[in-house]
């Protein structure tokens, strides 16, 4: 009979420490913090808010706070927080440029862009991966 309350406590203290580490380990169970577009470029939850979100570049930690977002291969385009011009990265080379929003609805290449709330963003971004 002592054996098997050693060997049951043994048991209950094992499954007590695997669900701590897989509480503790599984980022999806609170949610990412951050989700990839692509390129390292990432759609951040601003601390304590979430309805806002900031576009992070690649190896740092803050980034512009943005309302609108849109993305298509090696193209991401993003209005920050009360700006009427958007912010256009080239994924591909690094490069980062500012248009007027007359310029992306006119030029061919970014108008074509579908743009969206960053709420509705966060939602269609893959919490592992990147889009490309």
């Amino acid at each position: 009979m002592n054996f098997r309350r050693r060997s049951a406590f043994v048991v209950v203290q094992l499954a007590i420490i695997v669900m701590f580490t897989f509480v503790c380990s599984c980022e999806r169970l609170a949610g990412p913090e951050s989700r990839e577009i692509a390129g390292g470029y990432r759609l951040k939850r601003v601390s304590g808010s979430n309805n806002e979100f900031a576009l992070i570049i690649p190896h740092e930690s803050g980034g512009l706070i943005v309302d609108e977002i849109g993305w298509r291969k090696p193209i991401i385009i993003a209005r920050g927080s009360g700006s009427r011009s958007w912010e256009v990265i080239n994924t591909a080379h690094a490069e980062h440029t500012r248009v007027s929003d007359e310029k992306r609805k006119s030029d061919q290449e970014y108008g074509s862009i579908e743009v969206k709330q960053t709420q509705e963003a966060w939602k269609a971004l893959n919490p592992d991966t990147g889009i490309w």
